[in-house]
């Protein structure tokens, strides 16, 4: 088997399988890619059939399964570009077509999706917000993917915390998504984040004085970072992240380091060297839920404990024993748990003035 390609099976699996990709397809493509140059190609395949199924059931008016057809073509895009840079033709085809899957699926999702563009400096942020049908304005969550990931992959977890009566909105920042042909991540990420709140406090749909913001692997550390900078975040939580991510470079697969030029720049381990908590974890004070997974190589529980002892505020720290990177093996029981952990928090006043 190509070098790449077990390298993809053995750390990417769960990551993949919990995210709107059927078993049986998995296995279906294992089968039929032989190469990883036939990866992308490969899995768009896939995402066009999803496309003319959603298509298909759209036409017979059946809108719910239209809805849920589109969502899995995005995310199988999603995973055609999933570390495929080095092909930057491959690359953008299926960033662009993920971009045009969305589109389709926003409209026909429960809640339905209302597709976001946010200025920032010389780029525009795309992101999508999701507002439960309910009386009043809800709460609002906003999360962040990780540095190779992008705000589709999150599309899941908001699927609890909407079906909890919260908003939630997800966006790609410098270095992510399509984003990442213009701009790279950032030490100060948490500037573009402020434009995103921005955008989100002009709007009459939700309430944006309890307001929550975190993610994912890099996503979470940026949450806390936004945190100790603006007093309009009332919460985090931070799933898989760290203290700081200086010196994961060289410890990278040749497959996954590949990737983190097309998102960190030109020197990924200068940029991870940059990225840290140091001077912000303790200017941050609202509650912070932070999750790990005891199995994490990656993201080990011990920067957990590095976070909490800075932090300024309480902690809340959640490891799962047998849970991978982002706890992708244990979704079942991790993102339930962080959104109930969100909506306890968001709809406790006491808890917000801490």
């Amino acid at each position: 088997m190509d070098d790449r390609l077990e390298s993809m099976y053995r750390r990417f699996t769960w990551r993949i399988l919990s995210n709107y990709v059927a078993p049986w397809e998995f296995e279906q493509l294992r089968e039929a890619i032989t190469s990883y140059e036939e990866w992308c190609a490969q899995w768009c395949r896939r995402a066009e059939g999803h496309l003319e199924r959603g298509d298909a059931a759209l036409a017979a008016g059946h809108r719910v399964t239209a809805g849920d057809a589109y969502v899995r073509a995005v995310l199988f895009y999603h995973w055609a570009s999933f570390m495929f840079s080095h092909d930057q033709d491959q690359y953008l085809t299926a960033l662009t077509a993920m971009g045009g899957a969305l589109a389709k699926a926003a409209p026909h999702a429960d809640p339905p999706a209302q597709l976001l563009q946010v200025p920032f400096e010389s780029m525009i942020l795309n992101g999508y917000l999701r507002v439960p049908a309910a009386l009043g304005r809800p709460p609002v969550v906003l999360l962040l993917p990780g540095g190779d990931s992008t705000k589709e992959e999150l599309y899941n977890l908001g699927d609890h915390i909407v079906a909890r009566g919260l908003a939630f909105a997800a966006f790609d920042g410098p270095g992510q998504g399509m984003a990442s042909t213009v701009s790279k991540l950032r030490p100060d990420y948490e500037v573009a984040v402020q434009a995103m709140i921005d955008s989100l406090e002009q709007r009459e749909d939700v309430d944006i004085t309890r307001l929550a913001v975190g993610g994912i692997s890099y996503g979470g550390l940026f949450g806390i970072r936004t945190a100790a900078v603006d007093s309009r975040v009332r919460a985090v939580v931070s799933i898989s992240s760290w203290y700081t991510p200086a010196g994961r470079f060289a410890r990278m697969e040749p497959l996954t380091r590949t990737g983190q030029y097309q998102h960190l720049g030109p020197d990924p381990a200068a940029m991870m060297d940059a990225i840290t908590l140091a001077g912000a974890a303790g200017r941050a004070n609202v509650p912070l839920l932070q999750v790990f997974g005891g199995l994490d190589r990656e993201s080990p529980p011990s920067h957990g404990e590095r976070i909490a002892a800075e932090y300024g505020g309480p902690v809340t720290t959640v490891v799962y024993p047998d849970g991978v990177h982002v706890v992708n093996n244990v979704w079942y029981q991790a993102r339930p748990m962080v959104a109930d952990w969100l909506t306890d928090i968001l709809e406790d006043p006491q808890a917000l003035t801490l």
